[in-house]
């Protein structure tokens, strides 16, 4: 059986096309602006918000907590320790478990980028030491 275009595949296609010509939204293109990030924490939460973003993306937050023992350390022990923020984006790509005797050994965050490392390593040292 052989099938031959009609009036009506044609018709089709011509309406199809037509209908995908004019779904295509407003002249001007939408803008997206990304407001500036704070360091406000959100109420009950001690990290702010973008810390926090790249703390799950890295799952950081699977072995720290700001100030409970889990696998690792708490945030607030390391800020106890006193390293410097560089000091501490060495320690995370290169981890050294006899710092940390205590605690399972940190898998190396050396695929990381070097940039979120800082901005987490300079959260930390912000963090009040009791």
């Amino acid at each position: 059986m052989k099938l031959r275009p009609t009036f009506y595949h044609a018709f089709f296609i011509i309406v199809f096309a037509a209908l995908i010509a004019s779904c295509g939204g407003s002249e001007e293109p939408i803008q997206l602006t990304i407001p500036e990030s704070t360091p406000v924490a959100k109420k009950g939460s001690d990290i702010p918000e973008e810390v926090k973003k790249l703390l799950t993306m890295h799952t950081c937050l699977g072995c720290h907590k700001m100030d409970k023992k889990l696998i690792g350390p708490t945030f607030k022990d390391i800020a106890a320790r006193g390293y410097t923020a560089e000091e501490m984006v060495q320690l995370m790509q290169v981890p050294q478990p006899e710092n940390w005797p205590d605690y399972p050994p940190m898998a190396s965050m050396s695929f990381v980028a070097k940039g979120d490392l800082l901005a987490i390593a300079e959260w930390i040292t912000e963090i009040p030491v009791e």
